[in-house]
């Protein structure tokens, strides 16, 4: 994986620029210049946001944009740089899926897009992640946040195994790989990446729960939470994550895992699709949403969320040119296709053999978020610290899962 920090990317075309929102289809600009910086906060997405760069600066020959991936303790870092009047001119927040954005938005360190982008193309439901009290402050990506079980083709060949139909079928396949001497599922010790097993877990093990989650009739810390949770405990136990899988607490490790051939499998976001290409352009692999029990299936997720704008940046124009280019339909398809991700609109083809697999194993069924709804209901402003601190601990056997689930009610509506 290439692990460049940043890039400066100056422009080579031009295109007329009349008022905001700016239109991708209008001509090339060349009133607008100056010179900004984006954050992304994971490697996975820096090949989507180099095409989107590509594009933009087709269009805006004299704004330099320069990159740079914050990959290791990005909310902190990003928290500190607009703390300190230093921030970049654009960043990505998570949206309003968890607290941050709002709280930026409090705080008067995020611009008010609603009047400055067209947002128009972007979905009902993507709009849901930019919009704070009737006004939009980021820009959503048409591209479907969910989680799937990647797998080694050519290792399921050799040894006969084949897609699980069944949630049962799922658990004994993990044993015969066990048993083979192959380690599972390549798995790290660190909050997201196990919240992003263990949602689609949750889903398969308990549907009718995990339904639930979108309307709140199934509480946070209700019997699919916890028994899902209780499995993914079980399965460590068991040695289906590795041996000594406490020790890797990088996502990045955990991907070399499965792209070298060292694990049979890897739960985690469809977004990884684009780095587990750049790690083995030669992997021949696939991947499934896991089975319910009654051999249905869906992905956990909403669609994705993009860049937020400085309140504080001094290349304003320059800034919302490029927030507005990433909310037309050439950037958003920039996007989605270099990220090889599962699409969220019906006007954007998913350009990835194995997201377009995705698509299908999922069977049209879209579960919402467990860390959402936490988010979403909880009475206090630590939803995340909660979660993301008890996870860590049950995993490491210092709690228990009923442990987790009575500070998770407590802190929820």
């Amino acid at each position: 994986m290439k692990m460049k920090k940043w890039m400066a990317l100056s422009c080579a075309a031009a295109m007329v620029l009349s008022t905001f929102p700016v239109s991708a289809d209008e001509a090339v600009n060349e009133d607008v210049s100056g010179s900004i910086t984006v954050w992304e906060h994971a490697y996975s997405f820096e090949e989507a946001l180099k095409a989107v760069i590509e594009g933009f600066k087709a269009k805006y020959p004299n704004v330099e944009v320069d990159y740079e991936i914050k990959a290791s303790d990005y909310q902190q870092v990003l928290a500190t740089a607009l703390q300190s009047g230093e921030g970049p001119d654009l960043f990505w927040t998570n949206g309003t899926a968890t607290d941050i954005m709002p709280g930026y938005v409090n705080n008067g360190m995020v611009e008010d897009l609603t009047d400055v982008v067209d947002f128009s193309i972007i979905t009902d439901d993507a709009m849901k992640l930019a919009t704070i009290d009737g006004k939009q402050y980021s820009v959503p990506w048409l591209t479907m946040d969910s989680r799937a079980c990647f797998y080694n083709k050519d290792i399921f060949a050799e040894n006969g195994w084949e897609v699980p139909k069944t949630f049962s079928e799922f658990e004994e396949l993990l044993a015969k790989i066990k048993e083979a001497g192959i380690t599972p599922i390549s798995q790290c010790y660190e909050d997201w990446s196990l919240l992003f097993i263990w949602e689609p877990v949750m889903s398969a093990y308990d549907p009718e729960y995990t339904r639930g989650l979108d309307d709140y009739t199934s509480k946070a810390d209700g019997p699919g939470a916890s028994g899902s949770l209780q499995k993914l405990v079980d399965w460590a136990n068991a040695g289906y994550f590795g041996d000594n899988w406490l020790g890797v607490i990088n996502s990045d490790d955990a991907l070399l895992g499965f792209t070298t051939g060292n694990a049979a499998m890897l739960i985690g976001g469809t977004w990884t699709i684009s780095s587990i290409d750049q790690n083995n352009p030669d992997l021949n692999y696939g991947a499934f949403a896991i089975p319910a029990e009654d051999g249905t299936a869906g992905l956990v997720g909403t669609a994705a969320n993009g860049f937020s704008i400085n309140a504080n940046t001094q290349n304003k124009e320059a800034a919302e040119a490029f927030a507005s280019y990433c909310a037309t339909k050439e950037g958003q398809t920039a996007w989605v296709q270099a990220v090889g991700g599962v699409s969220a609109s019906p006007e954007i083809e998913s350009s990835h053999p194995v997201a377009q697999e995705i698509s299908v194993s999922g069977g049209g069924n879209i579960f919402r978020s467990w860390q959402n709804v936490l988010t979403t209901y909880a009475k206090t402003d630590t939803a995340d610290t909660v979660w993301s601190e008890d996870i860590l601990k049950v995993m490491s056997g210092e709690i228990t899962v009923d442990d987790m689930m009575a500070d998770v009610a407590a802190i929820m509506e």
